[in-house]
């Protein structure tokens, strides 16, 4: 999966959790952002270059939640 059909997907599951009129864009990219900052923070260095490739593929993702 793309960085980009990731963010998509994760904005889309908090997007289903909210009902209106409760539920704003910048809230839903906020959760968004959160659970990848978790993602990136739990990455385990064991085998350094599989963590950059895990980190660099979540700092995208990341990046495309900042642009929706």
């Amino acid at each position: 999966m793309t960085p980009k059909e990731k963010a998509d997907e994760l904005y889309c599951k908090y997007d289903s959790l909210f009902k209106a009129p409760f539920k704003k864009h910048q809230d839903l990219k906020q959760c968004a952002l959160i659970a990848v900052d978790e993602i990136i923070n739990s990455i385990v260095i064991i085998d350094l270059t599989a963590a950059e490739n895990q980190f660099t593929y979540w700092e995208e993702v990341k990046n495309e939640i900042e642009k929706l």
